[in-house]
């Protein structure tokens, strides 16, 4: 047992503890162990370290000596020809070089071509498409050595870019080069992306522009359309994928801002329907749109629409935009979502602001066989000015002795379009009334014009109203028909601040007017037709029948403000008239009072502020009129200030 006992103590002293007996020195801790851990770890970490740093002092070496190295592998003639067939074959035109090739091997390959000119044959000789002052790209060093360069990130210097497009819609830059046969052999794939066979699949990488411009000549509308000091920076990886792109450029002393994707640039190009982002920015407007265009049609299909117009009086220099109205408006913007149904295209969710005034609504272009385009739909405002809105749809065109002068008279919009249109307003304005809850509609052709207010609450009552313009438009006046209801006439007295006797009380008016001159530059002269006003209950200010009794009695002729300034109550009061070139046939006027009745006939020459009327005061009823006898008088002299002559009556029964 002894020896049994110091065989186990050795064990334990050589291998420690037995699993599962315990010892105190388990639970001590060995201060050698640390150190030798890091001992072992140190070499480790240098050898890696070491690697680490060989490897990069040999791919450092290697770089340095492929670039010292380069210009005795690479034939600067053959990547000169490379480049300039690759430019060919992307083109598919002739590509020339008048300057001397530049080839760089730091910090990249890289290689540059000056004075190219790309040209095709034309009818009358080669016709030029462009010119590129300095044309460069990288390519890789290793496929260079192998007689076959691929270039990649190309630097267009001052590049000057011709394109013609003819009536068909055809740029004359098409041809047979790979970007044309990508352009022909693409096929839309689901998901807004495109599909194009490997074949056709080139790689393209990045493209910047610095420098350069763009003419576009149009032979369908005549315009030459010019982009100058254009920097851009294009990023398109292969043909197949997504198309990227930025662009400054200067449009006629404009600096706008372009921003440009498109995941179906091929079907784009192509003239189909394709998914574009496009964004414009610029000091006097900004535009957006998120959708499905055509170009060959120049159509938007479908999508989102911002239009901004930040400063309408620069936008108008920039633009040479002439359009009557257009002075008053100082910002506008406008959002929609666009869908195409056939030939219409719609505008739904539209939400529009011009100056102060917001609007919401649903309009649709159409264009009809032979005739202007036609904008219809529904609009709604906060607030709508009746008078400006009515000038905005005036076709006013010169006559034949104002011919010289028709450049300075701005066009209409009729001169561009038809409009058919529902418009309702939570207020508006018809200086210097104000009407509110309008509900009215225009219709507006190159035939006829005609602006009606179904219903509006005028001064407490209710307005209706329409108005047809003589001819397209409403600049050459035209027949107004107008009827208000139970309104209160105190208050249009106030607003048209009429000096003189004024009716004060609800009433109703029947109104109807013919004019040849615009409404909102007519003059009571200028019109013809006929006045109806009826009221029941109120008073006749400027009025008093007991002072002009008195007057009468003691005056040969009086002025009615020696009267004071009292008032004649009613319980009705009827008038209607007539009127054409400047004066009024008085056909009934009939104020019947509770003790008195007033009537006036005659003619009233208001172009000349004169009166022709005679008068009469008797009594309401029979029995009264010893009490009220019957006073009759002329009314001459101006408003609102007449004199009133006495007519005095024989007695009935003279001999008596």
């Amino acid at each position: 047992m002894h020896a049994g006992g110091n065989s186990y103590i050795r064990q334990n002293d050589e291998t420690g503890p037995l699993p599962g007996r315990w010892s105190p020195g388990s639970f001590m801790p060995d201060e050698r162990r640390p150190g030798e851990q890091c001992r072992r770890r140190q070499p480790a970490v240098r050898r890696i370290l070491g690697v680490i740093l060989v490897a990069l002092v040999v791919v450092s070496a290697l770089f340095v000596i492929s670039r010292i190295a380069a210009p005795y592998l690479v034939s600067s003639g053959l990547v000169r020809s490379a480049m300039e067939g690759a430019v060919s074959r992307w083109t598919g035109h002739r590509v020339s070089m008048s300057g001397t090739p530049e080839i760089e091997f730091w910090p990249k390959p890289r290689v540059s071509l000056n004075g190219v000119t790309i040209s095709k044959p034309g009818a009358d000789g080669m016709k030029v498409l462009g010119r590129i002052e300095k044309l460069s790209a990288t390519f890789g060093l290793y496929s260079a050595m192998r007689g076959r360069p691929q270039f990649d990130a190309f630097h267009l210097l001052r590049p000057r870019f011709h394109v013609d497009r003819d009536n068909n819609g055809r740029l004359d830059w098409a041809s047979e080069g790979l970007l044309s046969a990508a352009v022909r052999e693409v096929e839309p794939r689901d998901g807004d992306a495109q599909m194009l066979g490997p074949e056709f699949d080139a790689s393209v990488g990045a493209v910047t522009i610095e420098d350069g411009s763009i003419e576009l000549t149009d032979e369908a509308s005549g315009h030459l359309l010019v982009a100058n000091g254009i920097s851009a920076d294009i990023a398109w990886p292969r043909l197949s994928q997504a198309l990227k792109a930025t662009a400054l450029l200067d449009a006629g002393g404009l600096a706008i801002k372009l921003d440009f994707s498109s995941p179906q640039p091929l079907l784009l190009f192509s003239g189909r329907d394709a998914r574009l982002n496009a964004t414009l920015d610029a000091a006097a407007f900004a535009a957006r749109f998120d959708g499905v265009v055509n170009l060959t049609d120049g159509l938007f299909r479908s999508g989102g629409l911002a239009l901004s117009a930040k400063d309408i009086a620069a936008l108008k220099a920039w633009s040479g935009i002439r359009l009557a109205g257009l002075d008053n408006v100082k910002q506008a913007q406008l959002t929609a979502e666009l869908a195409r149904v056939g030939e219409e295209l719609r505008l739904d969710g539209l939400e529009f602001d011009v100056n102060d005034i917001h609007g919401t609504g649903i309009l649709s272009l159409s264009r009809p066989a032979g005739a202007k385009p036609r904008v219809s739909g529904t609009l709604a405002f906060d607030r709508l000015n009746i008078t400006r809105l009515l000038s905005a749809f005036s076709l006013d065109l010169p006559s034949a002795d104002e011919e010289s002068q028709a450049t300075e008279r701005p066009p209409r919009l009729l001169q561009w379009l038809d409009f058919d249109l529902t418009l309702s307003a939570t207020r508006a304005d018809l200086p210097p009334f104000e009407l509110g809850d309008v509900a009215a509609s225009i219709l507006a052709t190159g035939k006829a014009a005609q602006f009606d207010i179904a219903d509006a609450a005028f001064e407490g009552g209710d307005l209706t109203a329409s108005f047809i313009g003589a001819g397209s438009g409403f600049a050459r006046g035209g027949d107004l028909t107008l009827s208000i209801r139970n309104a209160d006439f105190a208050a249009v007295a106030d607003h048209l601040k009429v000096a003189g006797p004024v009716a004060r009380g609800r009433g109703s008016v029947d109104l109807t007017v013919n004019t040849r001159q615009p409404p909102w530059e007519t003059g009571l002269s200028d019109m013809s037709g006929t006045f109806t006003f009826a009221s029941q209950g109120g008073v006749l200010t400027g009025i008093d029948a007991p002072a002009i009794r008195r007057l009468a009695s003691t005056s040969a002729y009086f002025q009615l403000s020696a009267g004071g300034d009292g008032s004649m109550p009613y319980d009705r009061l009827d008038y209607s008239a007539r009127f054409a070139s400047g004066r009024a046939e008085v056909l009934k006027a009939r104020l019947v009072g509770p003790d008195e009745t007033l009537t006036v006939s005659g003619i009233v020459p208001y172009a000349d502020n004169a009166l022709a009327l005679l008068g009469e005061l008797s009594a309401t009823d029979p029995a009264g009129e010893a009490a009220f006898p019957r006073l009759r008088f002329f009314i001459g002299g101006a408003w609102p200030d007449p004199v009133i002559t006495p007519i005095y009556l024989p007695p009935a029964n003279p001999l008596k």
